[in-house]
């Protein structure tokens, strides 16, 4: 299936699809995280399609192949102990450093804790979902901060929407399409 943007809202749906789709990692994310991605996917796609740009917006786990101009995987991190991680970008491709430095530039102007560094984790690098999809500008997982943090939970809470928000300006900037204002 052939789209602009392709948005998926980490750990939403789980744990009813881990038994659909044994073949996934199910992980049910860090307290809380299955409660906010999806508000930041749904706020991200709702502002681009009102801009003109087709979204496909799916939950953790998903099936069938696509093509996009762009892929984002939304999550928050955790840590135990909490505050050991912070916002952090992960993609297959070195292709896809690019786009992940223009986010992780666009979100440091705002995101007061630091980032880890790209694809810290094997998670990140091997995420499952880069194997269902061929995205031509960016494949991306981006963890926007840590949940379990908090003074990070404090400063992200509020700002649900307004992350959905930087993403579609991200997004639109990025694949050039929809002339998204800044938030």
């Amino acid at each position: 299936m052939i789209y602009d943007v392709l948005i998926s809202a980490g750990h939403e749906g789980r744990p009813a699809s881990c038994a659909r789709f044994p073949q996934h990692h199910c992980n049910l994310g860090a307290a809380g995280e299955r409660a906010w991605t999806p508000v930041v996917a749904d706020a991200a796609a709702k502002i681009l399609r009102s801009h003109g740009v087709s979204v496909v917006r799916l939950p953790a786990d998903f099936s069938g192949r696509y093509q996009v101009d762009a892929a984002i995987y939304i999550h928050f991190d955790g840590s135990d102990p909490p505050c050991g991680s912070r916002a952090s970008v992960g993609y297959p491709n070195k292709n896809d450093a690019v786009a992940a430095q223009a986010w992780r530039t666009l979100y440091q102007g705002y995101w007061p804790f630091g980032f880890q560094p790209d694809n810290f984790t094997t998670s990140l690098h091997q995420y499952y979902a880069y194997k269902q999809v061929v995205a031509r500008d960016a494949n991306l997982v981006l963890e926007l901060g840590e949940i379990t943090c908090p003074a990070q939970h404090a400063w992200l809470a509020p700002r649900l929407q307004w992350e959905g928000a930087l993403l579609a300006y991200y997004l639109s900037a990025l694949i050039k399409k929809g002339n998204v204002p800044k938030p």
